[in-house]
């Protein structure tokens, strides 16, 4: 007993079966987690240290140094990045293409490593994390502005940080200006040298004091106690009342000693830290919290839940506040979601209408039925696995949306022709699907054999899209099913003979049969010159490329963009907000006219695609469009006349507008890591670099990431006066940092809160550089040194920033481009001309591209491996159905000439070449092919058994092509519908999808034509080769 066989004789058991995969389909998708992009792990650490006080040069060092020595070691590692700056050591460590398990491990490894470095006195522990999509990256960020005393907007803030850490779903919470409370201890070095007190003393008397010691237990009579020793500060005055030292005698100056307290020689203040960051929103001071959720939860259902309390803290907070939300994630799964349901519903209208023309009303009901039970199937077995509903996995079921009918059509019509025939319903069923069952495996074979390979793609971008492939596969598979077990019954138990379908069969078909009929007769008399011109066309077609922009991504619209800023080195961050107000008004002014929602500035962050700098010394607007949907003006057209506004503004250094990127992170147009020993040389030759991008054509905004240090005050200790007089290097060092800096001595803890507990000069005596030099240190002796008698300073510049890539210093030069006036290829292939130049002039310095350039090629290298991958596998899936080598041959030269049509899709549409329109011509090679397997299988079918002559040969050619042209028109025309939607933005456009919609649309229309009549001619020549006719003979 066959399947079809098992399908019509257990109806009732395949309704069952079909009903409980609507139920279960529909439970899974309900609880599938809703998110934008899949949920990845890029395989990369971070590695953050603080070294509060230390100079960039210091923190490589003594910190990055001693790092990235102890890890080189650690298996695995692709490359590493570090950057030193002040006070600050970033490490990004990025591991090779493994799996999530080996990556766990690695992770640890790297941790044991970093926990053997001996890091210096002062320096914090390592602060350490892996980096993934779903819980680094912000999902929404909540705007709090407020026009109320600073102090009750702080306290308001501490609340709903709290509260937004307690709900369901949340990882961390970022807050940008919000200052952290702290408690000053304000030492005045006068009244400290007075009593002979060194900041050690001051230290240590705050750190042993504030302490609560278990005692352990005792026993009074029945009664056991547990003793504890209480000293933790409970207020302030405790705090300025901690004893420094207890009398013993009298001071060298004759005064009598008495009790030495905090307040004897400092001022304690209850205050907030100074500022790093400003923000404010739309003018006003603000408070931004950036929300990140946990890697397992759901999105929308933490930001629906976030959203959910900034409503009550609305209903209660004073006048004055007011939120907003930025970076809302919700927004755009939304969007996207509803993008491609609608084109997915758009497309199933218009894929019924097409069956319904060729099939008649009650086979296009039962060949739509596949759709929603391949897609309720696809949906249990994603939900198994724990896959997400995100914009790649929609898409991907959007793409197949066509094709899945595929296989329903071939049964269906082969079935019908037996009905026809006189057969009974249950007779037609079993016998016309497994007639077609052969091709159709073999058809869903290649489709997957085409894509399926995708899932090895390397790197980020592979883990990206790897969602595709397995939910195009799995849809295949699950229409797989469909037509074998599923459609066989259905057709028996339901279908009835369609008046609209016989008589279209009578009418319409028949007059297109004849007239295909013959003219294929007139290309196969003529077969040589056709395949010559299609060759000069498809030759020919290579000039398209060079007429279609390149993007990684495409472009979409997310409704916001940045404008990053910075400002020379050593610009205070006054200055810097000084001139990002101007800014931030000519922004502001534009939320009347030019659809612009919100601006929120912030100063002394700058965060772009890329890059995360907090310094004085940069800013960054964040422009929040109105929804695309809502406006008339694109993204660009409000980006170029904000530009148009600013771009008078003198002051920064560098200003640059950067719209969202849609995908993972790939650098930015120009990209150049420059590298060599000595950061001189480096910066001479970058800057030589930039000079020769600035005078290309089309080239913008091209700038590097060393600009020019700011002074340093280096003050060089000098060792032996300093042994003389009873003190260490690191002792005088140390103090210094003490001084102006401040030491951590201790934590106040006040409520559930922990408040840090800082000693430092008051700000009256750490304001010039002679109050370094009047420092005055006391020796164990107690005799008080001057810091001026052991030290000696100079005055210049120092780097505000070293970065480092795989270990050697680098400087960055990066850059965008007009694609209006050049492109992406054009202008790294005239920067790679440079560099054999450069490096001549500038011994010791290399140049290595990077960027988009660099992920681009190395995506479509592999890309074009695996590509050809799922040609050979194709290859072998042919070769062994029909046992022949030349068939699968004559069958895939349908492949290059999709590609005419793919190219054409691109011009037509306007899209750029993008790594998404890849996607589309690997998926081409597998969905080509399909019309071409069907004809030569009935091909064979007419040949086998009888000795072929020059009549049957051509006979074979024409009647499989006249018999057959219905259903690869049907298939070809389903497949198309479903794509129509995507490709021309009916139910909404969206920029990143199209592409590949368009390569796919255009390619498969082109193929298609194109196969009604190649196939055949290569069939003739096939013929010809092997001797059945006679070149010069004519029929």
């Amino acid at each position: 007993m066959n399947i079809a066989q098992f399908s019509v004789k257990n109806s009732v058991l395949v309704n069952l079966l079909m009903i409980g995969l609507f139920i279960f389909g529909g439970l899974s998708l309900l609880q599938m987690p809703t998110e934008l992009n899949p949920e990845i792990n890029f395989n990369w650490v971070f590695v953050n240290v603080f070294y509060p006080g230390a100079s960039p040069t210091e923190v490589e060092s003594l910190i990055i140094d001693p790092i990235e020595s102890e890890i080189q070691d650690v298996d695995k590692i692709d490359e590493i990045q570090s950057t030193a700056g002040e006070g600050l050591a970033f490490v990004m460590v990025k591991f090779e293409d493994i799996s999530d398990s080996e990556f766990r491990e690695k992770f640890t490894d790297l941790k044991a490593e970093i926990d053997k470095v001996n890091l210096p006195d002062g320096a914090e522990d390592p602060i350490i994390d892996d980096f993934g999509s779903g819980d680094f990256l912000p999902v929404i960020t909540v705007n709090m502005a407020y026009d109320i005393p600073e102090d009750n907007a702080q306290k308001i803030a501490d609340e709903l940080e709290e509260d937004l850490l307690d709900l369901a779903g949340v990882a961390k919470v970022q807050v940008s200006g919000l200052a952290e409370r702290e408690i000053w201890i304000e030492v005045d070095p006068a009244k400290m040298n007075a009593f002979n007190i060194t900041f050690d003393q001051i230290i240590l008397a705050l750190a042993s004091r504030n302490l609560n010691i278990p005692g352990g237990n005792i026993s009074i009579g029945k009664t056991e106690y547990l003793i504890r020793s209480l000293g933790e500060y409970q207020s302030i005055e405790e705090i300025e009342n901690t004893i420094i030292r207890a009398p013993r005698g009298r001071f060298g100056n004759g005064i009598a000693e008495s009790f030495v307290k905090i307040k004897d020689v400092a001022r304690v203040n209850d205050r907030r830290a100074e500022l790093s960051i400003l923000s404010r929103l739309n003018g006003t001071n603000s408070i931004t919290f950036s929300v990140s959720k946990n890697s397992d939860a759901n999105s929308m259902d933490v930001i629906d839940g976030i959203k959910l309390m900034v409503k009550q803290y609305e209903d209660t907070v004073p006048d004055g506040i007011i939120f907003s939300f930025t970076n809302d994630n919700s927004v755009y799964i939304t969007r996207t979601i509803n993008v491609l349901r609608n084109n997915a519903a758009t497309g199933m209208i218009l894929i019924f209408i097409v069956l319904y023309f060729f099939l008649g009303k009650g086979n296009a009901l039962l060949a739509s039925l596949g759709i929603p039970i391949s897609f309720f199937i696809t949906f249990v077995l994603l939900h198994a696995v724990g896959y997400s509903l995100n914009g790649n996995t929609l898409f991907a079921l959007v793409m197949v949306l066509g094709i899945i009918v595929d296989d329903a059509i071939i049964v269906l019509e082969n079935c019908h022709r037996y009905r026809l025939q006189g057969y009974s319903s249950i007779e037609s069923a079993i016998k016309g699907t497994m007639e077609v069952a052969t091709p159709i495996l073999a058809s869903i074979a290649t489709n997957i054999a085409a894509f399926l390979p995708l899932i090895l793609l390397p790197g980020i971008m592979g883990k990206f899209m790897r969602i595709i492939p397995i939910v195009f596969s799995l849809a295949l598979l699950a229409s797989m099913f469909e037509a074998f077990f599923l459609l066989p019954s259905h057709y028996a138990d339901w279908t009835i003979k369609s008046k609209t379908f016989k008589r279209g069969d009578r009418k319409f078909f028949i007059a297109m049969r004849r007239w295909y009929g013959h003219f294929l007769v007139k290309i196969l008399r003529r077969r040589y010159l056709v395949l010559l011109l299609l060759f000069l066309v498809w030759i020919s077609s290579f000039g398209i490329i060079k007429l279609v922009g390149v993007n990684m991504y495409g472009e979409e619209d997310f409704d916001q963009f940045f404008v990053l800023v910075r400002f020379p080195q050593g610009t205070s961050l006054e200055e810097s907000n000084r001139i990002m107000k101007k800014m931030e008004t000519e922004a502001v002014a534009m939320r009347n006219d030019w659809h612009v929602q919100d601006v929120v500035t912030n100063v002394g962050l700058l965060q772009g695609n890329e890059e995360w700098v907090t310094a004085k010394h940069v800013g960054q607007l964040i422009i929040q469009t109105v929804p695309s949907e809502e406006r008339e003006v694109s993204i660009d057209a409000i980006l170029e006349e904000l530009r148009g506004r600013i771009e008078h503004i003198s002051g920064p250094t560098s200003v640059e507008l950067e719209k969202i990127s849609g995908g993972p992170p790939v650098g930015k147009p120009i990209s150049v890591k420059v590298q060599g020993r000595y950061f001189e040389d480096i910066k001479a030759a970058s800057l030589a670099l930039q000079d020769s991008i600035h005078n290309m054509e089309g080239t913008k905004e091209i700038t590097d990431n060393f600009p020019p240090g700011k002074q340093e005050i280096r003050i060089v200790v000098d060792e032996e006066k300093a042994a003389m007089y009873g003190f260490t290097t690191q002792y005088v060092a140390m103090n210094v940092r003490y001084a102006f800096d401040g030491a951590d001595a201790t934590e106040y803890r006040d409520g559930d809160k922990e408040v840090d507990v800082i000693v430092k000069y008051s700000s009256f005596n750490r304001s010039s550089l002679d109050d370094v030099l009047n420092l005055r240190l006391t020796n164990l002796s107690g005799q008080t040194v001057a810091m001026r008698d052991m030290v000696h300073f100079d005055i210049a510049p120092g780097p505000t920033a070293i970065n480092r890539f795989d270990q050697k210093r680098t400087i960055m030069v990066t850059g965008n481009i007009d694609e209006n006036k050049t492109s992406l290829e054009k202008v790294n292939g005239a920067m790679s001309k440079l560099f054999p130049g450069l490096e001549e002039k500038f011994p010791g310095v290399t140049f290595k591209i990077g960027g988009q350039f660099e992920e681009f090629a190395n995506a479509f290298k592999d890309i074009g491996m695996l590509f050809g991958l799922g040609i050979i596998l194709i290859f072998l899936i042919l070769g062994t159905q029909f046992n022949s080598y030349a068939q699968p041959l004559i069958i895939l030269t349908t492949v290059p000439f999709a590609l005419i049509g793919a190219m054409l899709g691109l011009l037509i549409s306007g899209n750029p070449f993008s790594i998404i329109a890849m996607f589309g011509f690997v998926a081409l090679a597998g969905i080509v092919v399909n019309d071409a397997i069907v004809m030569i299988d009935f091909m064979n079918r007419r040949r086998a058994g009888a000795k072929t002559t020059v009549l049957q040969s051509w006979r074979s050619i024409v009647n499989s092509g006249t018999l057959r042209l219905r259903p690869i028109l049907l298939t070809s025309l389903t497949t198309i519908s479903g794509l129509i939607p995507m490709a021309m933005g009916i139910g909404g456009q969206s920029g990143m999808w199209s592409p590949l919609a368009n390569v796919t649309l255009y390619g498969l229309i082109v193929s298609t034509i194109l196969t009604l009549f190649v196939i055949p001619c290569l069939m003739a020549v096939l013929d010809d080769l092997k001797g059945v006719r006679k070149k010069a003979r004519l029929v």
